[in-house]
């Protein structure tokens, strides 16, 4: 799996959440550029998962309990095996290539989903944590009915990444420097960055063929502050992605 899976893995989450389907899988490919410097877009597999047993849900890459409910509440512990941005450094442009591999991390929380009563507007907040950093989102989304097989979700969004989170990732250690390893002939100074956060805007949609097949699809933009964007290790301080996949369900 690639660092960009769990920003694409996001927007399913958010698509399955929304329109409400509960027994499907399925299969898709999604696009996105990288954060990191000399890292090409690439297309990626991502798994298109939404199944509830009992309280019991997996949507994404997200895995859940949904532990207290009403018809405008639900609070669940939630656990995605692969977030973080994995970054191996043969990969990286010449000048770093011989930095430390960052990982994927797993990590788990809280998450809060609510009907805000006003529009049809949906939100969702969630707290998680891991070896590597905490991280916490805040989303707004409303589902539209274009047709009876034609559903789109329109979303904004905002993360909080915490100091160990953006450290790990986008930091440099003093081990790193050209000084100590003269493949990095290009990083001259460590960076320690403080707490960061992302705002994003993204659009998911679904087209029913049938009752039990669809075709989903997804595009969105995600900007990161500059504790993201100033490290020695990034290109840009966005990214862009889009992706469409096959659900069948059950």
């Amino acid at each position: 799996m690639k660092k960009i899976l769990i920003l694409l893995g996001a927007l399913t989450v958010l698509s399955t959440t929304a329109l409400g389907n509960k027994t499907g899988v399925g299969l898709g490919v999604g696009v996105a550029n990288s954060l990191y410097k000399g890292i090409d877009s690439k297309a990626y597999p991502i798994p298109l998962f939404d199944i509830e047993y009992g309280n019991f849900y997996v949507a994404g890459t997200d895995i859940g309990y949904k532990m207290w409910q009403n018809d405008m509440y639900t609070l669940s512990f939630f656990a995605n095996p692969l977030e973080g941005y994995r970054v191996k450094a043969s990969d990286m442009e010449e000048g770093y290539k011989d930095i430390e591999d960052r990982d994927l991390q797993f990590m788990g929380g809280l998450r809060l989903d609510a009907d805000t009563g006003l529009m049809g507007i949906k939100t969702a907040v969630a707290l998680s944590g891991g070896q590597h950093g905490a991280k916490g989102r805040l989303g707004f989304y409303k589902p539209y009915s274009v047709t009876e097989k034609f559903v789109i979700v329109p979303g904004i969004h905002s993360i909080y990444y915490s100091k160990d989170f953006t450290d790990y990732y986008f930091g440099v250690d003093s081990k790193e420097l050209g000084s100590n390893r003269k493949d990095n002939y290009k990083l001259t100074s460590t960076y320690s960055p403080d707490s960061a956060y992302s705002v994003g805007i993204n659009i998911v949609g679904e087209y029913r063929f049938r009752d039990n097949l669809a075709m989903s699809f997804f595009v969105g933009a995600e900007k990161f502050s500059k504790e993201i964007g100033d490290s020695p290790l990034v290109d840009e301080d966005y990214i862009i992605m889009g992706g469409t996949g096959i659900k069948y369900y059950f």
